[in-house]
This record gives C-alpha cells, sequence and structure tokens, in this order.
C-alpha cells in the first residue's frame, strides 16, 4: 500500500469492478516481472466463433481506503486463468504477444497508481470523481489494447510486434516506481 498523508479525517473504502471480473487466487494471476504467463495458465474454453487463436482476460482491480488522513492505494494487475483461453500451445510468438496484452494491463495499473496518488485530497472526493479517473484510464488501456491488435495484427507483425515489446518495457520502466505490490 502507498501511504499519502492528507489533511482530511474522512473515511472511504470501496472497491471498483476491475477491467473484467477475477476469481480467487487459484483462478487469478497477479503480475509480477519475474513471472510469465505460460500455455498452461490458459484454461478458459476458446470461443470458437472467432478466428482470434488465443484471448487474454487481464484487467485491473483496487481497492482504496482513508484513514484518519492517510490515503492507502491497492491497486493489481491480473490475469484471469479461467477466461483466457487458447487455440494455438505451440506458438511462442503468440505466447509473447498475450503477455503483452498482460504487460499493457500493468502498464496502466502503474499509470492508475500514479493518478490517484498525485490527487490533492482524494479523501474528500467522492467515490463518482474516484469512478471517473478509473474509467478514464480502463477507456485509455482499452484503446491501447486495440491499438496493438491492429498494428501487430495479433502477433502476425513481427517488426510491429518488437516495436510495442520495446515500446511497453521502455515506459513500465518509466513508471517503475509506481509498480504494484506483490501477491
Amino acid at each position: 500500500m502507498l501511504p499519502i498523508k492528507l489533511k482530511t479525517l474522512a473515511l472511504l473504502l470501496f472497491v471498483l469492478p476491475a477491467c473484467l471480473a477475477h476469481g480467487q487466487s487459484k483462478d487469478t494471476i497477479y503480475w509480477n516481472a519475474d513471472r510469465k504467463i505460460t500455455w498452461e495458465n490458459f484454461k478458459g474454453r476458446p470461443d470458437k466463433t472467432t478466428n482470434l487463436l488465443a484471448m487474454t482476460q487481464a484487467g485491473i482491480g483496487y481497492n482504496v481506503a482513508c484513514t484518519n488522513g492517510d490515503l492507502y492505494l491497492k491497486i493489481y494487475c491480473y490475469f484471469n486463468v479461467n477466461k483466457s483461453w487458447t487455440k494455438e500451445t505451440g506458438s511462442q510468438e503468440l505466447l509473447q504477444h498475450e503477455q503483452l496484452h498482460f504487460d499493457i494491463t500493468e502498464l496502466y495499473a502503474r499509470i492508475l497508481r500514479k493518478k490517484l496518488s498525485e490527487l490533492s485530497d482524494p479523501c474528500g472526493k467522492n467515490i463518482r470523481e474516484l469512478d471517473k479517473i478509473y474509467q478514464s484510464n480502463f477507456n485509455e488501456c482499452a484503446k491501447t489494447q486495440d491499438l496493438y491488435d491492429k498494428e501487430t495484427n495479433h502477433s502476425i507483425n513481427n517488426e510491429k510486434q518488437k516495436e510495442w515489446e520495446q515500446r511497453i518495457a521502455k515506459e513500465l520502466k518509466a513508471l517503475e516506481k509506481f509498480s504494484g505490490v506483490n501477491h
């Protein structure tokens, strides 16, 4: 948790919905730079109505509490094992593409941590104001995910895939001080 001193003595405790629903820890992998996802983590039922070969269900969840004027943030990026699926387990390129979807979600978790930590008097704000920040961050994350798929043609364009990998690694590094908690 990231404590931030505030003058307000308000108590605020809420949990905003994650980008996508997530289950308990056996169904969830929390983002960690030292742990990459594997094809064994994709336990969901493939969507037979799509031409996509894999789908990563990753999201951002968070808890915010204000106690005695201190703001506590717990923002986490997770991978939902039971809702992520694949039709192809032999391609390392496709697995790397799916990993980067997870990494992009972590990037936006860091961006959210940064935005909330920079608020003046966040404990004095109502839930709608904080939800608006979350929703804006969610929308930007979704746009980035869509652009990533479009530019890389879902991992087929190797040159663009490498560009995205370098870009996201650089952005994650730039926001390293806003990296998440270990679960």
